[in-house]
């Protein structure tokens, strides 16, 4: 099985119009026909104005082969591609492998994605030391991921939070994060985490 991770960077006073052709255009348009949607969410740390959404795939091979058969959906490129490039400053994409079953956390929560950057060649010890990391009460372990491409040494991880006080508890200062990154930190070069707020097309809430 294979994840695509997109985040989007959009220009701060189009915004709202990106997430509105995302509402009411893309996801109406492509449905599930040409890859699961997972998950789509909008930054509210880190960098703003980002959308990140998660689709599933059998395969790079199948991944490629259902772009390739979407381009040639004329609604998709006439009534959301045409109007939603111009809102966009930068697209990133990351080709995931997920490490653990993807849990899907119950009620509304708030979510971090972590991106770690590896020592080359230890991102699945990276990858295996994360399923021992403790992220505090109210909290779910959404996915762990080795990823393909562009950096092959990124490991992401997804934490559902109740609440963003719950969130503060784990916080990276915390003892038992301490431990964790006294045992695992020379493994690591840097991380960068986002908060992410589930838009209402989101399957994950």
């Amino acid at each position: 099985m294979l994840h695509e991770y997109r985040s989007y960077t959009i220009a701060p006073h189009l915004f709202a119009t990106y997430c509105e052709l995302a509402e009411i255009k893309a996801i109406p348009i492509c449905k599930n026909s040409y890859g699961r949607l997972v998950a789509f969410w909008a930054s509210e740390s880190g960098t703003l104005c980002q959308v990140h959404h998660i689709w599933e795939y059998e395969s790079i091979d199948s991944r490629n082969a259902e772009r390739a058969r979407l381009v040639q959906n004329a609604d998709w490129m006439n009534e959301f591609i045409v109007h939603a490039w111009p809102t966009m400053m930068r697209q990133e994409i990351r080709f995931m492998y997920p490490k653990t079953n993807i849990t899907v956390p119950d009620g509304e929560n708030v979510y971090e994605a972590r991106i770690y950057r590896a020592v080359v060649g230890k991102f699945t010890v990276v990858a295996d030391a994360l399923l021992e990391r403790n992220r505090g009460k109210g909290s779910t372990l959404v996915g762990i991921y080795t990823c393909e491409s562009p950096d092959p040494n990124e490991v992401v991880e997804i934490t559902a939070y109740r609440d963003p006080v719950q969130r503060l508890t784990a916080h990276s200062e915390s003892n038992t994060q301490r431990k964790w990154f006294a045992k695992y930190g020379q493994l690591i070069l840097d991380i960068r985490a986002t908060t992410l707020l589930p838009l209402p097309i989101s399957p994950m809430k």
